[in-house]
């Protein structure tokens, strides 16, 4: 070992690194949930399961799980089939959009966009893949695609009817040397070696189906025998064919699914029950029920060998492997489910609220959910007699204390994991939407400076509850100011002014309750709709509101952005609203900001800077003054699962943007973070920075608006910067964009007026 490599290993353990393996930032990662499953595929060994917004893999002998997701590569979400294919090491995902990814065992992952490109009405949903003769026929909601894999592209289109009555191909099989094809016009069959099966006229409608005009749910084969099930009006028929003709199986399963089929064995599903056969055609083990006592929910089933093991995608547990004396659900970390509405965030905590209300603002009846996470692992609350957890609210005084409320079943407080109390009208000043029914809307929830929890009572004569410190709870009668309008949500200023959203174009309504909060003769109270700095209306929809921190209250709407800079002038008439404007955009041509869109909620990171999102447009990053913008991602540009977005959270001391959509949550690993009242724990991460790594440097927990200077060991000046809240970043180069050497850096850190500072090092490999 000569020399320089001693002196760098010796820096390694030396330099005193504050963290190790932190994300870096612009990393992005998802938090799905599997349990929705939808397709499975199996090898004996490996299982490869589909649910909504990716796929996992499972190695039976190991217990091994890895999964597959637009943030490792993926096209898109809402899978819809998967199969893998041994003789290529090859993974076939299909999409509901009709995209298509081929995933080599390799890691190559190869977008096969043919269809979804294809221009034409209608849905292009991949239902299933078959691998014969070194082609992949794919069963389409339109037709058959078949696949040259060698050279990745279409070499045919089959429709088994008139391409003016294109019917829906739910699965294709092969048996007796014919394909036969399950559509929702019946069974077709045609011969595998024709080579015009690009022409209907080759395709034959099969005749033994007690209606003819029933559609084929499914057909599946082995080496001996075919069978199919048509669509019953009563019950649907299992029909089978060893050769001598087709003949009934059975008629007991009604709206059925799929089959399943091994050389032993085949298999029938619906949602909640599996029937197994013989090869003998007759009844064997009918599956109602897992061995952990509850419901099959079954999407897809498939053998994993030709023993009774059985792989099912099921809805609500994910993978479940059906054995000889157990049944075991496999599935990666995640949440239970993919519906979030509202997340929130402490130094501690990551709670997410499952569940939503429509356009109307009227319940979707989703079951109340609230999702926690906490280091790396996921738990979660379920109240099942309850609807549409909406908004969460940590205490800002205590990182494990929140509140989750309900869109119809009041307002739950917890202590981390704990539930500490539910509240209803029972127990609390809040009201029910019908008197004498439990049925209790809140909006939303806030903290004011003294510790007293507000809630926003949606649709009642006493839409603000507060419940003071030491636990008493008091009403507030202002229905007749507010008017008939739901409420949207709650937030406190600073200086203690409670502010509500009103739906559609109601606008705000805004309360001072004075000094003492059980006496209403001291409150001062207006609801007014925003006008601009010349008293003109703004005929705005508020669908959101935030204060940043500056004071100043940001309104996010129907047609982009509002904002007052004098909030605390609004029972003078000062709180008048501006849109912001974007300068030299277009020359001579006024552009406002996020004008054209609809921003469905707003955050502020640690530095004041602003994410909105949007309903069909992504989210975007402005900087504090909203005139700049640094990022727009959407779904197109980035792992986000939707344009959609319902929900943004940035955590206060990772600076990670927690993003919810309608199609599940993501992150973001921001820039920004909280800022230090001190330089307690100033560090870099990542530390080392290794000769491969070509991301940004965070230098983290510093002090507002902190200057950072970043020198060699001889005192040269590679880089200066000033810190977004709690965070600085660096890319690593010096002023000419050259990746500075190997060694060691120091990291000179003072706060904004010069009264403090701090010093860490930085080792750089090259």
């Amino acid at each position: 070992m000569n020399y320089r490599v001693k002196l760098l290993v010796l820096l390694l353990f030396c330099l005193k690194v504050s963290v190790f393996g932190q994300p870096p930032v612009g990393k992005w990662t998802d938090y799905f949930s599997f349990n929705n499953a939808r397709s499975v595929s199996s090898t004996g060994n490996m299982i490869y399961c589909a649910s909504e917004n990716g796929f996992f893999t499972y190695r039976i002998t190991t217990g091994e799980i890895n999964k597959f997701t637009k943030t490792n590569g993926l096209s898109e979400v809402d899978l819809t089939a998967i199969t893998y294919i041994p003789e290529l090491k090859l993974t076939v995902v299909g999409y509901k959009s009709g995209n298509i990814d081929f995933i080599f065992d390799n890691g190559t992952i190869k977008e096969l966009p043919f269809i979804k490109d294809k221009p034409m009405s209608g849905s292009k949903q991949i239902n299933h893949f078959l691998y014969y003769n070194s082609l992949i026929y794919t069963s389409t909601d339109f037709g058959i695609v078949v696949i040259d894999v060698e050279n990745e592209e279409v070499k045919d289109a089959y429709y088994v009817v008139q391409s003016s009555g294109s019917v829906k191909v739910r699965r294709l099989a092969v048996w007796n040397q014919r394909f036969w094809a399950a559509t929702s016009d019946g069974i077709y069959s045609a011969d595998v070696t024709d080579p015009l099966l690009i022409s209907y006229e080759r395709w034959t409608k099969e005749a033994f189906f007690s209606n003819p005009s029933a559609e084929c749910v499914s057909v599946a084969s082995n080496t001996n025998s075919i069978v199919a099930v048509e669509r019953g009006v009563v019950s649907d028929i299992v029909w089978a064919n060893s050769g001598t003709g087709w003949f009934e199986v059975d008629r007991a399963l009604t709206e059925v699914v799929g089959l399943a089929m091994s050389n032993k064995k085949f298999w029938v599903y619906n949602k909640n029950e599996i029937q197994a056969f013989l090869n003998n055609w007759t009844k064997a083990e009918l599956i109602n029920s897992y061995s952990f006592g509850v419901k099959p929910n079954v999407s897809d089933c498939t053998p994993v060998d030709d023993n009774d093991f059985l792989a099912v995608a099921d809805q609500v547990y994910g993978l479940v492997l059906i054995g000889a004396n157990t049944d075991n659900v496999y599935l990666p970390s995640g949440p239970f489910n993919n519906k979030f509405f509202h997340v929130d965030a402490s130094s501690s905590l990551v709670v997410a609220a499952s569940g939503a209300y429509d356009a109307a603002m009227g319940n979707v009846w989703l079951p109340f959910i609230a999702h926690r996470f906490n280091n790396g692992s996921w738990s979660f609350y379920a109240d099942w007699s309850v609807w549409d957890a909406v908004k969460v609210k940590f205490d800002p005084n205590k990182p494990t204390h929140y509140f989750v409320a309900s869109w119809g079943g009041g307002l739950y407080e917890f202590e981390g994991d704990e539930l500490v109390e539910h509240y209803t009208p029972e127990n609390s000043s809040l009201q029910s939407v019908f008197p004498g029914q439990a049925f209790c809307r809140i909006a939303g929830v806030d903290f004011d400076r003294w510790g007293n929890i507000w809630v926003a009572n949606s649709e009642v004569s006493n839409p603000i509850s507060v419940r003071s410190t030491n636990g008493d709870w008091f009403s507030f009668p202002y229905a007749s100011a507010i008017g008939t309008p739901k409420i949207l949500s709650l937030t406190i200023s600073r200086d203690g002014l409670i502010w509500l959203a009103l739906a559609r174009d109601n606008g705000l309504f805004v309360l001072n309750p004075g000094g003492d909060i059980q006496n209403s003769n001291d409150d001062v109270y207006l609801k007014f709709r925003p006008r601009d700095v010349n008293g003109n209306l703004l005929p705005n929809e508020i669908s959101c509101l935030t204060f940043d921190r500056d004071g100043y209250l940001w309104l996010g709407t129907n047609h982009g952005v509002l904002v007052t800079y004098n909030p605390s002038g609004v029972f003078q008439g000062e709180a008048l609203f501006t849109k912001v404007k974007i300068p030299d955009v277009v020359e001579g041509l006024a552009v406002y900001l996020l004008e054209n869109e609809e921003v469905t909620c707003i955050e502020v990171d640690g530095g004041n800077r602003k994410w909105f999102g949007t309903s069909k447009s992504g989210i975007y990053l402005f900087s504090e003054d909203g005139t700049e913008q640094i990022y727009h991602f959407t779904s197109d540009n980035s792992p986000l699962p939707s344009n959609t977005i319902l929900s943004i959270k940035v955590h206060p001391l990772t600076g990670e943007v927690f993003i919810a959509t309608d199609k599940g949550l993501v992150s973001f690993r921001g820039d920004a973070s909280e800022p230090a009242n001190s330089f307690g724990k100033v560090y870099a991460f990542p530390n080392p920075v290794r000769e491969n790594y070509n991301g940004l440097i965070t230098i983290a927990g510093l002090m507002e608006n902190s200057v950072v200077k970043i020198t060699d060991l001889s005192g040269n000046l590679v880089y200066e910067t000033r810190s977004n809240g709690g965070y600085a970043t660096w890319n690593g180069r010096n002023g000419n964009g050259t990746k500075v050497a190997t060694g060691v850096y120091l990291v000179f850190c003072s706060d904004s007026k010069g009264d403090q500072s701090v010093v860490t090092k930085l080792l750089f490999i090259k």
